[in-house]
């Protein structure tokens, strides 16, 4: 099964509780069902406009954009809840966020740890390689910084020189 409603590093899923993933498969098969859903729908939509004449004027397109609208209202909302039960249920012991270089704060929000961590890495090392190496090897990031880290990753690896 192709997960696509998080964008979770491998890493990151390995490092998921049993629980935890059988939550991410939960919101993926609903994302999947509201997808056939929309599609159907779509299709029964079309039908209807065809039958009734009406398809070739601007009532398809209004339906269409309609029924994406509600879709990916309802996908947004099954990823918030998805990625609320992530943030919560995740709890860190003390040893692992002690041997973070960076405060660590489950209280913020994504986007106010993704730039704490990428603050300290871009101040404590010049090299780019050497700053990615050691954000690789920070096994508190991935977890802290959820969907986040794999950004992150994606930034500091633009920095490390082809060889």
């Amino acid at each position: 099964m192709e997960i696509d409603i998080i964008t979770y590093t491998p890493a990151q899923f390995a490092a998921l509780t049993e629980e935890q993933l059988l939550e991410v498969k939960s919101a993926q098969l609903k994302k999947n069902r509201l997808a056939a859903n929309l599609e159907e729908d779509l299709l029964k939509e079309k039908h209807r406009l065809v039958k009734n004449g009406v398809f070739l004027s601007e009532i398809w397109p209004l339906a269409q954009e309609k029924l994406q609208t509600a879709y990916e209202q309802e996908v947004a909302a099954v990823r918030d809840a998805l990625l609320f039960y992530l943030q919560y249920s995740a709890k860190p012991d003390d040893t692992t966020t002690e041997s973070a270089p960076y405060t660590v704060d489950y209280s913020l929000d994504y986007l106010e740890r993704f730039s704490i961590v990428k603050t300290y890495y871009e101040t404590a090392y010049a090299d780019g390689k050497e700053r990615f190496e050691a954000f690789k090897a920070d096994k508190v990031a991935a977890q802290y910084l959820g969907e986040m880290y794999a950004p992150l990753y994606d930034y500091l690896l633009d920095f490390v020189p082809d060889e």
